[in-house]
């Protein structure tokens, strides 16, 4: 299993890498219309936040006792 997560982990952080550079490349573009901004943002947030969790797991329960943790996001 982690390896199949290390796997995920990876596929998506290329696919954050290349959503932003298309969308800059949209936006740089006169030729055609650029993406809904506030949908890239949201579609990237959600990314990370998924990234964030996937390393959560995969780190082994006792870092985060040790460092003092909830493995809660404290981000507003």
């Amino acid at each position: 299993m982690p390896s199949a997560l290390n796997a995920s982990r990876r596929r998506l952080g290329a696919a954050l890498v290349e959503l932003r550079a298309s969308a800059d490349t949209a936006a740089g573009g006169w030729w055609q219309r650029a993406p809904p901004s506030d949908r890239v943002e949201h579609a990237e947030q959600s990314g990370h936040q998924t990234l964030a969790e996937a390393l959560r797991r995969q780190r082994p329960a006792s870092l985060d006792q040790d460092a003092g943790t909830t493995g809660q996001d404290t981000r507003a």
